[in-house]
């Protein structure tokens, strides 16, 4: 078993090692992102690139919600396929052609020689950019609109930029819950005359709370991708509505107008 075990250690290494964006793939602060691996049913191997913060049980110091840990198969197919549509001559390995590449909240900054802007450009779709990188005039920046979900404690790439307006029906009649609670004195301004009685609905009670346009984001069902009832009980929510909509990506991917 013992013998078993280190020849498995060492196929797995190997794996590991041949993660294609290792060295070049950094998260929205920076931090370089390592390719680590983790074991499910039947031995099967799951491949990971993870903000080095993270790895060593530190915290991010960005408040946004760029993502820390992602699937690496999926990311990896999901940029070929963009390479693929992009350049009119993609070589059999296009992942080698980024120089640099950035997870961001909504979206992936890759960078590659400048000599593909041009044939680049021609193939740009809706929210994506590519431009003369002003730190390197000899690369480009491309920009890709990519989503990024939370599904079973990874992330995972989910699709490209938010298309149509999306009503979540739960978290629609929590809100109406939560608004529920709140009283008005007599000049008109809310107010919670006791404590809710049960833990959930002291959790529930703050949705009162978010800021107005966050609030109706959510009714015309204009929220972020992957804000859910789960996270925002589970999250704590700032006071300041500026935080709030940072926190909970309305910055990036919500246009809403108070």
């Amino acid at each position: 078993m013992l013998n078993a075990n280190a020849a498995r250690r060492r196929s797995t290494r190997e794996t590991v090692a041949t993660s294609p964006l290792a060295g070049r793939i950094f998260d929205a602060d920076g931090q370089v992102m390592s390719p680590t691996f983790a074991y499910g049913k039947a031995g099967r191997l799951y491949r990971y690139y993870v903000s080095a913060p993270l790895q060593q049980g530190g915290r991010s110091s960005s408040t946004d919600d760029a993502p820390r840990r992602v699937s690496a198969p999926r990311l990896e197919s999901t940029l070929i396929k963009a390479l693929a549509r992009l350049l009119q001559a993609c070589p059999d390995n296009p992942l080698d052609l980024i120089s640099r590449l950035e997870l961001r909240s909504g979206q992936v900054v890759l960078f590659l020689a400048v000599t593909h802007l041009a044939d680049i450009r021609e193939r740009l779709k809706t929210g994506e950019t590519a431009d003369a990188d002003p730190a390197d005039r000899t690369l480009c920046r491309i920009v890709l609109p990519l989503r990024f979900a939370l599904r079973g404690g990874r992330t995972e790439v989910v699709g490209g930029a938010p298309g149509a307006a999306h009503r979540d029906p739960v978290l629609i009649r929590a809100l109406r819950e939560a608004r529920g609670m709140i009283g008005t004195d007599r000049n008109g301004d809310p107010v919670l005359d006791a404590s809710p009685v049960t833990p959930h609905r002291r959790r529930l009670v703050r949705l009162a709370f978010l800021a107005p346009d966050i609030q109706r984001a959510i009714l015309a069902g204009k929220q972020p991708h992957g804000l859910s009832l789960a996270r925002l009980l589970e999250c704590e929510l700032p006071l300041a509505w500026a935080d709030q909509k940072r926190i909970l990506g309305f910055h990036r991917e919500t246009n809403v107008t108070c």
